[in-house]
This record gives C-alpha cells, structure tokens and sequence, in this order.
C-alpha cells in the first residue's frame, strides 16, 4: 500500500504478486499436510478399520503400524513443508530446480575478514542454518516426545532421556554445519581450547564434572525421570534430568535442584528401581492372653479386603517374637507402588483398630512397677524400660 501510494507501481505490483504467491503456496501446504496425515492415520492407523484390515493382511502388530504412520506422517510433512518453502521463495520466472542452483552457485569470492577465511555470505548462510537448525532440533524432540516414543513400549524415563540425547545430538551437529558453513578449522580453535582448559582448572572444573555426570545419568540410566530416589535428606521423584543437574520434586510440590556428580559420587536410595512393588507393613504389640489365631484371621482378611493390596505375592501374618510385655505380630502386604504405602497403611490401620475394639482386644500397655519408700509413705510409679 505505501509502495503504492508513493508512486512506485512496479514495486507495488510486485509486492501484491508475491504476496498472493505465498499464500496460494502456504494455504495449499496447509491443505496437503493435513490431508497426507489424515491419510496416514486412515490407511496405516490400528485404530481404523483400513488400518486394521492392512495390518492383519501384512501381518503387523498394532505398536509397529503405529509407528510406521508416525514416522511416514512426519516423512511426508517435512518434504511437503520444504517444498512450499522453496516454492513459496521461488524468483519469477524460475522452477524449483534454478532455485537450487542458485544456492550452488553463490558467489563466495567476496573479500575476507581480517585474516580469517570467512566472508559476509558465508556469515549469513551460517546464520540462516543456525536458526533453521535449531528449530529443527527443537521440532525433532518434540515430534519423538510426543508422537513417536509414545508408541513404544518404553517407559516415560527412557523416553525422556532419548529426547534429550537428541538434543545434544542435534546441537552438536548444529555447531559442527555452522563451522563447517563458516570454514572454521579446529587448529583455528586452539586458543579456545587453550582458554578452556585453564578456566576448567580454576573454577569450571565442577560444571566440567556436572555436565559429565549428567551425560552418566542419561546413557547408564541408575536412575531416570519418574524414579522415587532418596540421596543426602533429600527424598522425591526426579522430574528432569538437564545438563548441570536434575530436578527433584518434594512431597511438598516443591523443587530441590541437586547437581548431577552427587548422583555419581554418593549413594543414591531409588525406591523404584527394579521392583516397582511397596511393601505396607503393620506391626502389633498385644496382650499375652490375646488369641493369636483370631489375630491372623483379622489381618489377613483386612490386608485381602483393602483394594490395594495385590492378591500376588499373597498378604502374610508373622508372629515376630514373645516377650514379657506382649505378643509381637507383624503383618506385610504389596501394593502396585511405592507411593501408595502410605495411603494404603493409614486405610489398614483404621480399620484393624476398630476390628480390635469390636473384639474388646486392647494393644498391649507398657508395663511400670511400683517402688514403695517406707520411711516417706509414698508410692512412685517407675515405667519400666
């Protein structure tokens, strides 16, 4: 419009074309890539009829055929986004082809800066696969965060620790394009390298270790994202990993950040790890006139009736030990999780103490002596230990 109004028809005119361009080329774009995903997800899909008739005659499991639509979709989507972005920057008059020609023949024989071997295109190629790199990266982790990975078989910690791989994956390719794009050597870094190692010697000798940890952390796994770990008084469920340290959430909702090279260097409790049972245990002192056997019956039948605990392995009653101050049973239980010990012990002893009092069978009280000073006429009761 102002090019127009200034007088400038020529600009004017170009300006409108192009603009009707682009969108012509962006809405069809629009058009083709939700079309080609709705046919992956018609055709290829578990979840639809074509999908299931395709996946019994090939013989494909239902993760598999999920998968492969996910992966084709994305395929797909990428080809069509980049060829609407060689389309929609298409000089007139030009095909694709003469596009990517032109950016083969570029002119590189501009003059260097100083004494390195960098021009001003080279800078500006190197800033354009800069951005588009790193959106890329950041677009890869999420289409594998949320499209792909959710259709293995892994669980959420793998899961998380594959996307942040590809993140410093993607990164370090990302750097490795623009030096590449920029004519930079590594001999032309070894002042960089140079300065590094002494920084490294003076005080970055702990972020050094701390990013190393981390990489420990997300390739040997000892613990991952969702694991309930205890590790110097702090106790909760790490929330993420990142390069420095790893954020961990408290009972509390509140977030303790620990660096990664304690995970390494002490010893690190993971509830979760390996088992992903609880144990919910109760311990009873009672009377030695109590009927044990009675006992037994009324903590196996509330273990078997609460709906947390599992049927296998079986809820168990021991009879722990006899002493003079009572009879010692203890009675065990697994639930599907760590987590939910504490709510399922709080339900059992609830109900086992009003069992006990529908009984009339009392815990049994701390016995005490009573020590008589004649010369005084007093009684002191003295508990006995």
């Amino acid at each position: 419009m102002l090019a127009l109004l200034s007088g400038y028809l020529t600009l004017a005119y170009f300006l409108a074309v192009k603009l009707l361009w682009v969108s012509v080329v962006a809405s069809t774009a629009y058009l083709l890539i939700a079309c080609f995903g709705d046919i992956c997800e018609t055709l290829l899909s578990p979840k639809q009829p074509g999908g299931m008739a395709l996946g019994s005659a090939l013989g494909l499991s239902a993760r598999h055929q999920a998968q492969a639509s996910t992966v084709l979709a994305g395929i797909g989507r990428t080809l069509l986004l980049l060829t609407a972005l060689l389309l929609a920057f298409l000089p007139s008059g030009s095909s694709p082809g003469d596009l990517l020609a032109s950016f083969t023949q570029m002119d590189v024989t501009s003059k260097s800066l100083g004494n390195l071997n960098i021009v001003p295109s080279d800078i500006l190629m190197a800033l354009i696969c800069l951005v588009v790199g790193l959106l890329g990266v950041r677009v890869l982790k999420e289409w594998f965060g949320e499209r792909l990975l959710p259709e293995t078989n892994m669980d959420a910690g793998m899961q998380a620790s594959l996307v942040t791989l590809i993140g410093y994956i993607g990164f370090v390719l990302v750097v490795a394009v623009v030096m590449s794009t920029l004519k930079i050597s590594l001999t032309n870094l070894t002042w960089v390298v140079s300065a590094l190692s002494v920084g490294i010697g003076f005080g970055l000798q702990a972020i050094v270790q701390n990013f190393i940890s981390g990489l420990i952390l997300l390739t040997e796994r000892p613990v991952k994202v969702g694991d309930w770990v205890s590790l110097a008084g702090v106790e909760g469920d790490i929330r993420r990993i990142n390069v420095r340290a790893t954020e961990i959430q408290m009972g509390d909702r509140s977030t303790v950040i620990v660096p990664n090279s304690q995970f390494i260097t002490q010893n690190v409790r993971n509830v979760t790890m390996g088992n992903a049972l609880g144990v919910v245990g109760i311990t009873l002192t009672l009377p030695l006139e109590t009927d044990v056997l009675q006992i037994r019956e009324l903590l196996l039948q509330a273990f078997t009736e609460h709906e947390a605990i599992l049927d296998t392995p079986a809820p168990s009653v021991t009879f722990k030990d006899l002493t003079n101050t009572g009879l010692i049973i203890s009675a065990s239980g697994y639930v599907n999780s760590p987590r939910s010990v504490g709510g399922a012990r709080s339900d059992l002893l609830f109900t086992v103490l009003g069992r006990l009092r529908e009984l009339g069978v009392a815990l049994s009280a701390p016995q005490s002596m009573v020590l008589i000073n004649e010369g005084a006429g007093k009684e002191t009761p003295e508990e006995n230990p």
